[in-house]
């Protein structure tokens, strides 16, 4: 695939948000704006008055610049950072697309037009020489591929919803096709889809499309970035602002902030998201924006360097946060077990065999509700915080696994992974995963959601055959949250395996990727035993008492915390009963010794042991109890 074609597969597009906005029809004057090439590319300026000059706010839009004759603020949406008092703005047509259509030239460097833009922009009388670039989406690309040029009279940017880099990722989840991200992007003219199946492995094309696209080294002014928690790639813009943090030019890595949002893609700035309503999250965007604008395109003194360098958005709490640094908000973590009865535990479970299995009709999918969808084409694709109950779980392919009623709150601040012990009467297959919290009336509002293709389970770059019927674990990724689930709430796991149409669906034949043919029902067996604990873990800020237990009355081994673990595990003990010496010994599946925890008086023993497993590898191990009269044992699984 050449890689011209490749550099065309930018994220999602923001079509404008249509949320109420005070309607500002400004007079505009339409511009021809050269480039260096001996094009011109179509602008139009807005300005109450061009006889002063002023800072200029520049949008670059592949979306037609004409949408904001008809209302600059409301089409720019209630995050636009609208102040005509202080502010001039050009919104200019990219190179071939609407007024600049006659501009197109395969595989050109669109950043070169930015640079072009605001050099010619800073020589105009309305001009005073400070520009500032603002958008979400491509029009936040366009912003990271302008200033990785250094124009002089660039001094900020403001890119929204949207990182710097183009990857495998970004069009593939877990090794399956984002089908309906990818025919989106082809119906707005971006790519084809054809292009994006011809690379369906992570490869060398795409590891040199994300090495060639990775600029933070090239970034020298300072950035605010916004992204939202019901966006496409939250973990991209996260990763986005590290990347700023520890790598553009040293003058201003320290100047660089991140606002996360409970916004999704299009809506950034609006209240109503979903099922749910955010009425402290409506003005954030656009303040930010503004007060960022003030600082560095006016010099005022108001207070925008004191601001943290994050500040995000709790859902549940329904409060915002400040941070120094996100990945350090993630503090500890939380392992939950899949468990009989359709529970989601934190005890682990002790049952030799336990397993559900799903009927799995690649003609009859799981379908997509909420979450990251988005297909301005289809009014029905509503993204967000939707409740899922009747369209997804009360179906037949799905299985459920949900906590009791949380006597105190949990917050969930980080990433988040399942892993399912998986085994299928196919060789090929997929394991999606959705999250959701249970509200007490029933709902079941989607969180966030993953996939995982199983022939990918061992890496993305290579393709591993499911050994029919034989257990594996398939670890489903899933993104960074800021969630609290409220006392009387629940947490819930559903399991599938597809959510078409925001994921391709697999045939389950195991033959070449996407090649159109015949489909298989598979049977897939989902475990949930001491051998196989298929579990949810996920980063907190703020630990609950989910700890050891108090071991049981009797003689025996009690919980063990986490299981499984990384590190060192905690056993609860108990010999009540017992006389004489004890032994509790750590052992490998052959029976190997490998660690004596403890080995004495039974008075004298503590009612909590603790197995420090690190130097070893991962895997199954057996921690057994033994007396005279006694034996009992438990199985440990150590994590790498």
């Amino acid at each position: 695939m050449p890689m011209n074609s490749l550099l065309r597969l930018f994220l999602f597009p923001l079509l404008f948000s249509t949320t109420a906005w005070p309607q500002s029809r400004l007079p505009f004057i339409p511009l021809d704006i050269p480039v260096r090439d001996g094009h011109t590319l179509a602008a139009d300026l807005y300005a109450t008055d061009t006889t002063t000059a002023k800072p200029v706010i520049l949008i670059q839009t592949p979306y037609n610049k004409a949408y904001y004759r008809v209302g600059l603020a409301r089409q720019g949406g209630p995050s636009f950072p609208f102040d005509t008092a202080k502010y001039h703005y050009v919104i200019v047509d990219w190179r071939g697309f609407y007024g600049s259509s006659q501009a197109a030239v395969a595989g050109y460097d669109r950043g070169l037009d930015g640079y072009d833009i605001v050099e010619w922009v800073a020589s105009r009388p309305w001009c005073n020489g400070r520009i500032g670039t603002w958008g979400a989406s491509a029009l936040g690309l366009i912003q990271f591929l302008t200033a990785r040029h250094r124009p002089p009279h660039l001094v900020c940017s403001v890119p929204l919803v949207k990182d710097f880099k183009t990857k495998y990722g970004d069009y593939y989840y877990g090794g399956v096709f984002r089908r309906e991200h990818v025919e989106t992007l082809e119906r707005l003219g971006f790519l084809s889809v054809e292009t994006v199946l011809s690379q369906p492995l992570y490869n060398a094309v795409w590891r040199a499309l994300e090495r060639n696209t990775d600029i933070a080294e090239e970034i020298a002014v300072p950035m605010l970035l916004i992204g939202g928690w019901f966006d496409h790639y939250p973990d991209d813009v996260i990763r986005a602002f590290e990347d700023l943090r520890a790598r553009s030019a040293p003058a201003v890595r320290n100047s660089h902030k991140l606002l996360f949002g409970p916004w999704t893609h299009g809506e950034v700035g609006a209240a109503k998201q979903g099922d749910l309503d955010f009425p402290d999250a409506t003005e954030q965007a656009r303040e930010y924006a503004l007060s960022f604008f003030g600082y560095y395109l006016w010099n005022e003194k108001n207070g925008y360097p004191l601001r943290p360098p994050v500040r995000y958005y709790r859902i549940g709490d329904e409060i915002w946060r400040d941070a120094q640094d996100w990945k350090n908000e993630t503090r500890d973590s939380i392992i939950l077990y899949f468990r009989g009865a359709a529970l989601l535990s934190p005890s682990p479970p002790q049952t030799e065999r336990d397993s559900a299995t799903i009927r799995f009709d690649p003609r009859d999918p799981s379908p997509s509700c909420g979450g990251a969808r988005f297909n301005p084409f289809d009014p029905s694709a509503v993204p967000g915080p939707l409740d899922i109950h009747g369209t997804v779980e009360s179906r037949n392919d799905v299985l459920l696994f949900s906590t009791d009623p949380l006597d105190e709150e949990w917050n969930i601040t980080g990433p988040v992974r399942v892993d399912v012990f998986l085994s299928s009467d196919r060789v090929d297959t997929d394991i999606g995963v959705r999250l959701c919290d249970v509200y007490p009336d029933g709902r079941s509002i989607i969180m966030t959601d993953g996939i995982a293709r199983s022939r990918f389970r061992e890496g993305l770059e290579r393709e591993v055959p499911l050994p029919i019927a034989r257990p594996v674990c398939i670890p489903v990724y899933l993104q960074n949250l800021a969630w609290t689930i409220r006392k009387g709430h629940r947490l819930r796991v559903v399991v599938a395996s597809s959510n078409y149409p925001r994921f391709d669906v697999n045939p389950n034949t195991g033959g070449p990727l996407y090649v159109p043919g015949d489909t298989f029902i598979a049977r897939n067996t989902v475990y949930f035993d001491a051998l196989r604990p298929s579990r949810l873990t996920f980063g907190t800020d703020a630990p609950t008492r989910l700890r050891i237990q108090s071991p049981p009355d009797g003689i025996g081994l009690g919980p063990v915390l986490p299981n499984p673990f990384e590190g060192i595990a905690s056993i609860g003990f108990c010999a009540h009963g017992m006389s004489g010496t004890v032994s509790v010994s750590v052992h490998d599946p052959l029976g190997r010794r490998v660690a004596v925890l403890y080995e004495g008086s039974v008075d004298e023993a503590p009612h909590i042991l603790h197995f420090d497993a690190r130097g070893l590898p991962a895997g199954a191990y057996f921690c057994i109890l033994r007396s005279r009269s006694h034996r009992s044992s438990l199985v440990l699984h150590h994590l790498p």
